[in-house]
């Protein structure tokens, strides 16, 4: 008795048939985790690393699928060295930035605020390029520092070959520590145009070599003795600082 044999056709049909059957199940696979993982999350701060004397902690809200970070260290340092640190464009060529250019600016103690333009290399996936709004303020009771940094995508135009973040909000605050040194919390969230699986998993150590790089530069000679115009040390008065100024 000879045995038929099916036609490559109908094998290919097959597995057509198949592969698409797996292709719609990953997919629904994905559909279903992707809508947990976005409805999850306890809005509150969990404490992911805690090493080198940086403390990293990461933050999930419901409806939202980018975790937020918040990052903690305590810097030997003046207060105006750390506000220089952030606040001069130069600084930016050194933590890897490039193409920097600073649109507008405005100093009136104890308030400054900046727009900057840069573009950062996103390694293995191309150039990102960043426009952000700078607004910094003092307390002048505590001397604490307030920076808010929001993504200002709109301030010029687009350039068609490179991606443009649109999302982006980092907050610091400088405290003045009793003991000397400088305190410096960080809430930050933002969307690199990543898979938000990939960003989520790597964001954590990328926060906390950031914050140690900074710590080290806070040593180097050209970030000491430093006076932003528009901040006063702890010990300072603002009228005498200004007279001297």
């Amino acid at each position: 008795m000879s045995e038929t044999t099916e036609p490559k056709s109908g094998k290919l049909a097959k597995a057509l048939k198949y592969g698409g059957m797996t292709i719609l199940g990953l997919l629904a696979v994905w559909l279903v985790a992707d809508t947990i993982w976005t409805s999850s999350g306890s809005n509150e701060w969990k404490v992911v690393s805690d090493k080198d004397g940086i403390r990293v902690s990461t933050m999930k809200t419901p409806g939202y699928r980018l975790m937020k970070y918040k990052a903690e260290m305590r810097v030997d340092a003046r207060l105006s060295d750390v506000v220089f640190y952030m606040s001069d464009l130069n600084v930016g060529y050194d933590v890897g930035a490039s193409d920097i250019q600073r649109l507008e600016e405005v100093a009136t103690a104890p308030v400054f605020y900046a727009y900057d333009n840069y573009k950062h290399d996103l390694r293995p996936f191309g150039k990102l390029d960043v426009m952000i709004v700078n607004h910094y303020i003092q307390d002048p009771e505590t001397k604490k520092v307030s920076i808010n940094v929001y993504a200002a995508p709109n301030k010029k135009p687009v350039d068609p070959n490179i991606l443009r973040v649109v999302h982006l909000s980092s907050n610091f605050t400088l405290t003045p520590m009793p003991s000397g040194g400088v305190g410096i919390e960080l809430l930050s969230e933002m969307d690199l145009g990543l898979p938000y699986v990939l960003q989520n998993l790597v964001m954590p150590a990328v926060v906390h070599e950031e914050f140690g790089k900074m710590r080290e530069m806070f040593k180097k000679d050209k970030y000491k003795n430093k006076k932003p115009a528009f901040i006063t040390e702890p010990n300072e008065d603002r009228k005498v600082a200004d007279a001297r100024r």
